[in-house]
Formats: structure tokens, C-alpha cells, sequence
């Protein structure tokens, strides 16, 4: 029974885990050759596997793409501590970490802002992608807009927790972007110091 729930196991655990190696390296290849030129082919060869397995898990470059946007999203997420901090700090210091998360280096580094890059730039002409990125940042903004309301329950203020989030996230976006073009154009300590600026400034305000 040991030797027969081990195999089960394995059964199991086994294509999840090459599911996430053609993710991560369709993620590779948006960075090196950006949205249209990431193909199927490319894809196989940078996860060492064959067209037909990549064609098993996904009938389609499309649900691959959304399947790896999928992922860069929970990059993001998982680099967050807020959430392992909820009980314990204040809706403002939580606040604080969801901003600070941005700019890890686990994030906020050329290659998985290339690919955002190359995401974004792909749901322009997408749908299924631009639908994907409006239901993430709808997430994301509405996330951080719960935080801001919680903020001002907690402190006794009226505070536009809609405009906030809006503001910050396009701001933390506005970074990404030029970082991405231009790393040199400045130091990332100096783009988390005027983000959390901005948001005490709008906290504030």
C-alpha cells in the first residue's frame, strides 16, 4: 500500500510540476523575444520538452500566455507579506508593505518587468489577455482600496480610498515601465521612497 500511495503521489505531483516548467519558460521567452515573437516551438525547446507535451497542457499559445501572465501576477502576490502580517500590524503598515512588495528585487528587476512589458503591450491587441489584465488590476486596486478604507476607519478620517488606490497603482505601474526601458534612469530605493511619499501625502490630504 506505501509503494502503490508513493506512485499516486508521484501521479500526481509529476505534471503539475511540468506545467510550471513550460510556464516559467514561456515567461523566459516573452522576455527574450517578447509577445509575438514567443511561440510554441520556442517554448518547448527553452522547457526542454516536446511540442506535443507543451500541446497537452495547452491547446493553444493563447491559454499559454494567459496561463504565464496568470503566474507573473502570483509572483507578485507571494512576494507580498502582507497578508502573514494582517494580525498584527495596522491597516496602514499593511498598506505600507503591499507598496514595499512592488519594489522587492524578487520583482522589480529587468527580467520579470520585461515581461510584464510584453504582457501589456500583447492586451492591446488581445482580448482574452485584456480581459485577464482588467480582472487582475481590478483586484489589485480594489485590494488596496480595502486597505485605505481601513485606514481611515481605523484613524476617524474621510479618505477618497478609490482615488488613493487608483493614484498608487498607476504610479507603481509609471516605474515598471520607465525601470524597464531604463534602468539607469534611477535607483529603485529611490522609486519605493517616493511611492511611499506619495501615499502618505495622500493619506494625508
Amino acid at each position: 500500500m506505501g509503494i502503490e500511495k508513493i506512485s499516486k503521489q508521484r501521479q500526481r505531483i509529476e505534471p503539475e510540476t511540468r506545467k510550471r516548467t513550460i510556464i516559467e519558460a514561456t515567461l523566459k521567452c516573452v522576455t527574450r523575444y517578447g509577445h509575438a515573437g514567443t511561440t510554441m516551438t520556442r517554448v518547448a525547446r527553452e522547457a526542454s520538452a516536446s511540442i506535443g507535451l507543451v500541446s497537452h497542457y495547452f491547446q493553444s499559445k493563447e491559454s499559454l500566455m494567459l496561463a504565464a501572465y496568470q503566474e507573473l501576477t502570483e509572483q507578485l502576490r507571494r512576494e507580498s507579506d502582507q497578508r502573514d502580517a494582517a494580525l498584527e500590524c495596522s491597516a496602514r503598515e499593511r498598506l505600507t508593505l503591499m507598496i514595499r512588495s512592488a519594489f522587492k528585487s524578487e520583482i522589480f528587476n529587468r527580467q520579470v518587468l520585461a515581461s510584464w512589458v510584453g504582457f501589456w503591450s500583447a492586451a492591446v491587441a488581445t482580448p482574452s489577455l485584456a480581459r485577464l489584465n482588467r480582472k487582475l488590476y481590478e483586484e489589485y486596486r480594489e485590494e488596496m482600496q480595502s486597505l485605505v478604507e481601513a485606514i481611515a476607519i481605523e484613524e476617524g478620517r474621510v479618505i477618497d480610498s478609490k482615488g488613493v488606490a487608483r493614484i498608487l497603482t498607476a504610479l507603481v505601474d509609471g516605474y515598471w515601465l520607465e525601470w524597464a526601458l531604463d534602468p539607469e534612469a534611477f535607483k529603485v530605493e529611490e522609486a519605493l521612497q517616493d511611492s511611499l511619499h506619495i501615499a502618505e501625502r495622500l493619506l494625508r490630504d
